[in-house]
């Protein structure tokens, strides 16, 4: 057979033959004599076949003794574009997505994808970085103005606002100053205008005035803890109150003490002295026998009969005289879902702050306003029905109570929809300790304004030298 009649030298036609036999001496159909006749290559004893066929031999080739065309084997990878073709024609959607996700199309086109990403992503971090920027600048302008003493009201709830402190009322009343500067878009400034307080704990028709609970806890004494337990359980409130035992130290007083539910969670050993606090005598009573039963060796603890709204008087050296210098002072003052249960929280608090030592802590535990609206609705429509089976006012908005006390909070933590508060205060001008601060605020907030007032004084310089 003739197979190379377009072969023009001798050493093509050898070169082809060698190929030839090499590739196909291990095939009995092959072994025929190969012979060079003239300028073309002649195969003898060996079916027609066409030379591309021979010449891609390997193998990996499967033939047979009947003639029939030689097949290629599948490799791995035309398996898998068999299997992936399959796959992207699957009914099921989530197949057909991952295999488009394979697919070298996607792949290509994955890259362009990410660059467009990439790109939007910093042309938004670029207008948030400004807008924090801006917010930076402003707020260093309104503190340079408070400290001035030339704030008006507005600019006072815009930095509540900034700081992220700002209350219900607090927003209630930026969002009327917004309204009046649309209605008036000449008005330039808010000085010398001031307006009416929209205070949750006084405006709100659903939080009932406040009531004398000393009855009712007298009677309410013996099966208080039989009846708030499984409540306790169910809201996991133990570990709250374990926060709040946490936190005591040194000289300690407990206001609102109850029944003492507290007791078991203090340890005695970071404690020089206790006295616990409550309108109840009953309760008093209750309080003295579990801490008596849980830790008999501790000597100094007192027991006292008080409201805390006449806290300083009892805590007074003498009754008629009340000064802070002369009443007895703590460490560390503790009290657990007492504010709902006061004539008037506010004094209490300010009691707080008077009997509190030098760096010393309130620590406060209570339940309130929460969050949502949808559960403020929720504790709002069941506010008379709460008061008459436990005595408490449990939809106050605590924050508004703090902030119109002498107290200063130093961290704030809300669980359960926002309405258990977990605070932490200090008295109004007090330092915060090294552990209050907070990483941001210790390395990273100080360390960028450093380097902004770096930027002033070169920038001041350059403008001195020009």
């Amino acid at each position: 057979m003739l197979i190379s009649e377009n072969f023009t030298n001798f050493t093509h036609i050898f070169r082809y033959t060698r190929y030839i036999q090499r590739h196909t001496s291990s095939i009995p159909m092959f072994r025929s004599v190969i012979s060079v006749q003239g300028r073309s290559l002649v195969l003898r004893g060996i079916p027609r076949v066409s030379p591309s066929v021979l010449v891609g031999y390997n193998r990996n080739y499967a033939s047979w003794s009947n003639g029939t065309p030689i097949r290629k084997q599948k490799t791995k990878e035309e398996i898998e574009e068999e299997l992936l073709q399959e796959q992207m024609k699957s009914p099921h959607r989530i197949v057909r997505w991952g295999a488009i996700a394979r697919s070298e199309k996607f792949k290509k086109g994955l890259t362009k994808y990410m660059i467009a990403a990439y790109m939007v992503f910093l042309f938004f971090g670029y207008k948030h970085i400004q807008k924090l920027r801006e917010k930076e600048l402003e707020l260093e302008e309104l503190l340079k103005k408070q400290s001035e003493g030339t704030l008006n009201e507005y600019e006072s709830l815009r930095i509540k606002e900034m700081k992220g402190t700002a209350r219900t009322r607090d927003l209630a009343k930026l969002k009327e100053y917004r309204k009046l500067k649309e209605e008036s878009p000449e008005l330039e400034t808010f000085d010398g205008i001031v307006l009416d307080d929209h205070s949750c704990n006084t405006s709100n028709s659903c939080i009932l005035p406040p009531r004398d609970t000393m009855e009712f806890f007298e009677k309410k004494a013996e099966e208080y803890d039989s009846g708030v337990n499984f409540e306790e359980k169910l809201i996991m409130m133990g570990r709250r109150r374990k926060w709040l035992a946490r936190h005591c130290h040194g000289d300690v007083l407990e206001v609102a003490c109850g029944t003492g539910r507290n007791i078991k969670f203090m340890d005695m050993t970071k404690i020089k002295s206790v006295t616990f606090l409550d309108a109840s005598e009953k309760m008093v009573e209750l309080a003295n026998k579990k801490f008596r039963a849980k830790f008999p060796n501790f000597k100094n603890a007192a027991f006292v009969v008080g409201r805390a709204e006449d806290l300083v008087q009892l805590a007074s050296a003498a009754p008629d005289k009340t000064s802070e210098d002369k009443v007895v002072k703590y460490d560390t003052i503790i009290e657990a879902f007492g504010l709902c249960s006061y004539h008037d929280p506010v004094k209490a608090l300010n009691n707080f702050a008077k009997l509190l030592k030098p760096d010393g802590r309130i620590i406060l535990l209570e339940h309130g306003r929460g969050t949502w609206d949808i559960v403020n609705k929720v504790i709002d429509d069941r506010a008379e029905k709460r008061l008459k089976t436990w005595g408490c006012r449990w939809n106050l908005d605590i924050g508004e109570i703090i902030e119109d006390s002498e107290l200063e909070i130093v961290t704030e933590d809300r669980t359960h929809f926002g309405t258990t508060w977990c605070i932490v205060a200090k008295r109004k001008g007090d330092a915060k300790k090294k552990n209050e601060i907070g990483f941001v605020e210790k390395y990273l907030r100080s360390s960028v304004k450093a380097r902004i007032e770096e930027f002033r004084q070169v920038d001041e310089v350059e403008k001195s030298k020009k």
